[in-house]
């Protein structure tokens, strides 16, 4: 149903191109998913996954493009998002006469699917864009766990920031059947250590992001003896591809059982 739903609301475009220079660390481990990385002529600093994707010629970092360099390297089109990348310099390589394309940051799956099957068609690997959201779907959780296990997802330690029912994290959780507690219209707000103590998660989602997890695996288990810590790669969620999306997903619903 999903695949129907994204292929209905994405404009159709024959159109595919050769020489690409993606700004976005996310878009590269994409196009390397879709098996279009031979098209790939140049990505950032940041773009470490895959592994070979190192090999690729470097244009700078995504808010620091070395636009000489890029220019010299004549691509088709720059790929970037609207996040990651500085507005001004995807401006200035439009009028240098160098197409661009951006990529919102996704909220739910949906749109992460909807930005996939946009760039695989840009690639031209529609149908292998295709199989690959089948396969993801196919592997998600058969069954819903009903048992209502109350989810932290942390992202920051000092201060501490956590992922709320705004962000897209929160699809993680609901697809693996649990229950954020944090509800915020900010999608990754700070709070106070007492109100996850009031909330009593059971699962304590930790991100590889910069701190110390072992440090805050101990904070938490003084207040939560029988808490279930997960450690999700910051990709998870940074950037998220469909295969790493559920991924995460699988990797939260085992911590239920």
């Amino acid at each position: 149903m999903w695949l129907i739903l994204v292929v209905l609301f994405i404009p159709f475009s024959a159109h595919s191109y050769d020489r690409i220079i993606s700004l976005s660390p996310q878009i590269t481990e994409s196009i390397y998913l879709l098996g279009a990385e031979e098209k790939l002529i140049g990505i950032t600093e940041l773009c470490r996954r895959p592994a070979e994707a190192m090999k690729k010629e470097k244009v700078g970092t995504p808010l620091r493009p070395d636009a000489e360099k890029i220019v010299s390297m004549r691509p088709d089109i720059i790929f970037g998002t609207w996040e990651g990348n500085s507005p001004i310099a995807m401006a200035r390589f439009e009028r240098l006469g160098i197409k661009t394309h951006y990529f919102e940051r996704p909220r739910t799956m949906l749109g992460l699917l909807d930005n996939f099957l946009t760039l695989s068609r840009m690639t031209g690997k529609e149908e292998r864009g295709k199989r690959i959201i089948e396969i993801a779907q196919g592997a998600l959780p058969k069954e819903k766990n009903n048992k209502g296990y109350k989810v932290l997802w942390q992202v920051g330690a000092e201060p501490l920031i956590v992922a709320s029912t705004n962000s897209f994290a929160n699809d993680i959780i609901l697809l693996a059947g649990g229950y954020n507690i944090i509800e915020s219209e900010l999608p990754y707000p700070r709070i106070n250590a007492e109100e996850v103590i009031l909330k009593a998660p059971h699962v304590i989602v930790l991100m590889d992001m910069g701190y110390n997890v072992q440090l805050e695996k101990d904070r938490w288990k003084r207040y939560f003896s029988r808490a279930q810590f997960v450690t999700m790669d910051a990709y998870s969620v940074g950037s998220p591809t469909p295969m790493s999306f559920v991924d995460a997903v699988n990797r939260l619903t085992e911590s239920f059982r």
